[in-house]
């Protein structure tokens, strides 16, 4: 990087980061992609529920035909008490789609990774530089040097943290604003545990009642389940509540999964009781074992050259599919912030190259965590309660789940009231097409054919 180019480094080669790869592209940003593991596109990790908010930026994106090919929507959620028995249904997903013209799609982490990815071109993805673990970041006159624990050294002039929530860039912005007497320091230990989740991935085929779409859960004291299926593959989430809530990282081992199992085991995972959680993970394809991280990181970004996006900045337990959802927002509204202000950079100098201040970009960062926090902060909070109700924290909690919420005018309330906020979501400002969700609630700010 010479010292007239800007250039951002984004770490991180999830959902998240590659949305950034493909919105910093085509908005003429130069970047640097930094992933720890030996590929870019791996077949590990949970399916995800992608939400109207984020499909809206995906499509905008162009990624509309190959995700509704390897995806599939969803619709009514069955929901089931630990004994089977019937806790009515809920009509979320119906609602999202008479509110903005789509249903929620599930998705295999891979398949999303490999979406976006392979429709990014050639010339971009040789900036994605896989096996590139961060060890520390220096802050420099015209930026940062991101070193690598392979020896390797990589010039910036910000970075993007898109490394999730165990977030190793989070940790080198600590050091450096402690280091600088900073008094915008986060905790150390930003995010509480409160639950466990354990994951199966395994095929829809095991069970007749499985096919594409079908989405069940099953509430009960201290644990419950969500069942979301694919047209191959299904997954499940199981979360329990932890004894004690805790700040530390908890590894845990597959004999912690066969434990877990052990005890829950004969949980039906669907109304008509042909599946249990332990027939899912006899079949499972793939599974782990993980702490549900709840909270939201007090201070974004750093002095202008460090900013966090996705679970690197919020975590949210994934009850409402949250987190993977908003961290790709983050990234619209992040990239609009970095488009206007280099444009407006260019356009005050004859020289094309000019780069914003520091000052600047720390004005930028504000703006991007501003205009987000409300909105993850909100998140967040639904998804911990949500999660508590289906898990009957409380004997509020379980009156809430049975009673309250099993009303289906009460869900329309809510789902309606709810789309006036989500309605409120940001689309890339500067690309150059029209809206491709709408219903009968409309974008607050719409997408356009018109380029500035």
């Amino acid at each position: 990087m010479t010292s007239t180019q800007f250039r951002a480094i984004v770490v991180g080669g999830g959902p998240v980061g590659l949305t950034a790869a493909h919105a910093l592209s085509r908005a003429g940003i130069d970047f640097l992609m930094l992933e720890r593991r030996p590929n870019i596109v791996v077949d590990a990790g949970s399916n995800l529920v992608l939400l109207p908010m984020a499909l809206r930026t995906l499509y905008q994106i162009g990624l509309r035909h190959i995700l509704e090919t390897v995806s599939s929507p969803l619709g009514t959620i069955h929901r089931i008490d630990h004994h089977g028995r019937d806790l009515s249904d809920m009509k979320w997903f119906e609602h999202d789609m008479e509110n903005f013209g789509a249903f929620p799609r599930v998705i295999s982490r891979h398949d999303l990774t490999r979406s976006l990815y392979e429709s990014l071109p050639p010339d971009t993805k040789a900036k994605m530089l896989p096996n590139k673990r961060v060890s520390s970041i220096n802050k420099v006159s015209n930026g940062v040097i991101v070193n690598c624990a392979d020896g390797t050294a990589y010039t910036g002039s910000i970075v993007i943290a898109a490394d999730g929530a165990h977030s190793l860039v989070r940790d080198c912005m600590r050091t450096l604003a402690v280091e600088a007497g900073s008094p915008q320091v986060n905790d150390e230990k930003p995010f509480l545990t409160t639950y466990r989740a354990l994951w199966l991935r395994f095929p829809t085929s095991i069970s007749s009642s499985l096919r594409a779409g079908t989405t069940c859960e099953t509430h009960g004291h201290d644990v419950a389940t969500q069942l979301f299926a694919g047209d191959e593959t299904a997954v499940i989430g199981v979360y329990e509540r932890l004894d004690k809530p805790t700040r530390e990282r908890i590894r845990f081992s597959e004999s912690d999964q066969d434990r877990l199992i052990e005890q829950w085991g004969e949980l039906p995972l669907l109304r008509d009781g042909e599946l249990t959680l332990r027939d899912a993970y006899k079949a499972k394809i793939q599974s782990g074992l993980v702490s549900l991280e709840e909270g939201v990181v007090q201070h974004w970004s750093w002095d202008g050259v460090i900013v966090l996006a996705g679970d690197a900045a919020h975590k949210f337990t994934p009850s409402t599919a949250a987190g993977c959802n908003n961290g790709i927002i983050d990234v619209v509204a992040l990239v609009n912030e970095l488009h206007k202000v280099i444009k407006e950079a260019r356009l005050s100098s004859e020289y094309l190259e000019v780069l914003p201040s520091r000052s600047q970009l720390a004005s930028v960062f504000k703006r991007y965590q501003d205009s987000r926090y409300l909105a993850v902060m909100t998140g967040r909070k639904l998804a911990g309660n949500v999660t508590a109700m289906a898990t009957w924290q409380t004997g509020v909690h379980k009156f809430l789940d049975r009673c309250i919420f099993s009303s289906q005018s009460l869900q329309r309330f809510m789902s309606n009231h709810e789309a006036l906020r989500i309605a409120q979501t940001p689309v890339f400002d500067f690309f150059d097409n029209e809206e491709q969700i709408t219903g009968k609630v409309p974008w607050t700010v719409p997408a356009t054919l018109k380029v500035n």
